[in-house]
């Protein structure tokens, strides 16, 4: 048993590593580098080896959402000329699946990444992080759907859409913190409502659009992101998973640095434990359902797009978005409780995500396992949720509280030394 003088000195231990992480999560800068296709972001995809959300997940277990991403995936990939030809490469186990997070990138709902799949690509301190550009809410693979309007429109977006992209990107490169603090300011979460976002991205490529040598397909890329208010997305999430990259990998730092499900389990990474998952069943919550769907339709929480409350923004920063109270669900006042009850584990506040209705007070950034543990408070997500059944899209959204035990977990980890 260790002594007062030891205790003591283990708990400075742990503060001066928790400190490292909150000012990596404070200070890194992230800049928008390219938009690509994903086999030119990473080598860790291929005809049928594919990304994935969540942690790790056998293909015989996947759920009815990340089935429908995967025969959207072969389908748009060439790999299938049906869906019966799709299905069959599934169930004879051709596909080789790796979790998004061990490759940098970030997939939102299924989080199937495949080649062509267009990403947008961040730069960090030399390190690359990536996540797919947004389909919109409408049948989307991210959700599992696979019909021919899905995917002539994720080819369409994989062919102009990225030369547009891209050459408005090479033309104005962005600092994609400054994005998403700007969207704080402009009435967004930056998770699940991003529409001042998007309008700021429409605004900071126009210029380029006007110029383009493209000039039929930025007309039609500009419309697109008009009518989708999601599609600033993946650029807030390759921010946030740049700025925890940054804060991973510190000895005895309790920081969490992944949340993220797979619509069978809910895990978390914490930087003081490097890659090691920490899991339990992946929840549902209380949505708001979309109009014909009942709670026996969903598929439990799924995505990686909850890296966006593990960097202090999302549900964190609610309070800056009162306006997504009506699509998740829930009152201007249950924000304002969360966002406090959140600041109770998290060991430190953003100096870069302001809320205004806060009097411009910093988010609460940087969850503390030891903090949850201590107080029995799991943090809270803002989250979209799909059919369980394949093809069938968009379910609803809600405010999720995660599972407490995986941070129970990884606080006793790391008391006792056991980070492997």
């Amino acid at each position: 048993m260790p002594t007062a003088t030891q205790t003591r000195r283990i708990d400075v231990d742990r503060e001066a590593a928790s400190s490292k992480s909150i000012e990596a999560l404070n200070t890194t800068a992230v800049v928008l580098e390219r938009v690509c296709a994903a086999c030119e972001a990473t080598s860790k995809v291929g005809p049928r080896s594919f990304l994935h959300a969540g942690p790790p997940i056998e293909l015989a277990n996947i759920p009815g959402p990340m089935r429908g991403a995967i025969i959207g995936g072969l389908l748009f990939e060439g790999e299938a000329k049906d869906v019966a030809t799709a299905e069959q490469i599934i169930d004879s186990g051709e596909i080789e699946l790796t979790p998004c997070h061990h490759a940098g990138g970030l997939g939102a709902m299924a989080g199937i990444i495949t080649p062509n799949m267009p990403v947008a690509v961040a730069q960090s301190n030399g390190r690359l992080t990536f996540a797919p550009l947004n389909e919109g809410t409408d049948g989307a693979v991210r959700y599992g759907s696979f019909d021919d309007k899905t995917l002539a429109r994720l080819k369409w977006m994989s062919t102009d859409m990225v030369a547009v992209l891209n050459e408005a990107v090479q033309a104005n490169p962005i600092d994609l913190v400054d994005l998403v603090a700007e969207g704080l300011r402009r009435g967004d979460d930056c998770h699940n409502r991003l529409v001042g976002t998007t309008a700021n991205l429409i605004v900071r490529f126009a210029p380029s659009f006007i110029r383009s040598k493209h000039s039929a397909a930025a007309e039609q890329v500009a419309a697109f992101m008009a009518g989708n208010g999601h599609f600033a997305l993946p650029f807030a999430i390759i921010m946030a998973k740049a700025l925890t990259l940054a804060a991973s990998d510190i000895a005895n730092s309790p920081i969490v640095t992944a949340m993220s499900a797979n619509g069978r389990e809910f895990g978390i990474r914490v930087s003081g434990t490097g890659d090691r998952w920490f899991v339990a069943p992946s929840p549902i919550g209380e949505p708001k359902l979309v109009p014909g769907v009942t709670m026996d339709d969903l598929t439990p929480t799924m995505g990686d797009s909850m890296i966006s409350e593990t960097a202090g923004f999302g549900a964190f920063a609610m309070t800056a978005a009162p306006a997504i109270m009506s699509f998740v669900g829930g009152t201007a006042a249950q924000a304002r409780a969360l966002v406090e009850e959140m600041r109770s584990i998290s060991a430190g506040t953003s100096s870069r995500f302001l809320i205004p209705a806060e009097e411009h007070r910093g988010s609460p950034v940087g969850i503390d396992v030891h903090r949850v543990a201590q107080t029995g408070i799991a943090p809270v997500i803002n989250n979209g949720l799909a059919h369980r059944l394949p093809g069938r899209g968009r379910a609803g959204a809600g405010i999720t509280r995660v599972p407490i035990e995986p941070f129970i977990a990884a606080s006793e980890a790391l008391r006792a030394g056991t980070v492997a």
